[in-house]
């Protein structure tokens, strides 16, 4: 009986101090990356296939298109490119100030309203950017374009690129 509660403690004990040596490795792993530099746990970014830019708009329907169509329509794209980046950024930076206004700690209605209509009117400027665009890329459409812009505004948009640990591993080329 006696015997019996010693190897018990001893399991536990050995247990115990194998655990504490595999987390106080991780830690000074962790520690000496930041000392040199290296982040062991981040992989570098996969490299993106396509286009370059995530800002830019509408890229992900213009490459369903046919190939004359899509020369027609890629001026356009990036004509818009710039004021979409801009846009975004205004879009971004009001809801930063409708968040700012939420976490204050002195909380004013009419603030967190007026906050919340320059939100509003900023995606209200984005909409119409979008249905401006999108109005001049069907008019350069043939009717096979036109369809097949609509099958690709009627799919979901593809999801956007994660640098994910567990992608890097499967995208490796």
């Amino acid at each position: 009986m006696i015997q019996g509660k010693q190897r018990l403690f001893a399991i536990i004990l050995l247990s115990s101090l194998a655990l504490n040596i595999f987390l106080g490795g991780i830690l000074v792993g962790k520690h000496l990356g930041n000392i040199s530099g290296q982040q062991f746990d981040h992989p570098p970014p996969p490299k993106k296939k396509g286009f370059r830019s995530k800002q830019e708009w509408f890229h992900w329907m213009v490459q369903t298109l046919p190939e004359e169509s899509r020369e027609k329509v890629l001026p356009l794209v990036q004509k818009y490119s710039a004021d979409s980046k801009h846009q975004i950024r205004q879009v971004k930076k009001a809801r930063r100030a409708v968040n700012e206004q939420l976490r204050a700690s002195d909380f004013k209605v009419e603030a967190f309203s007026k906050a919340l209509a320059v939100l509003g009117q900023e995606r209200d400027k984005v909409r119409k950017m979008i249905n401006t665009v999108l109005m001049e890329i069907a008019s350069q459409l043939d009717e096979e374009g036109r369809h097949r812009l609509v099958e690709a505004m009627r799919k979901p948009r593809p999801p956007k690129q994660r640098n994910h640990p567990k992608d890097a591993d499967t995208e490796k080329e």
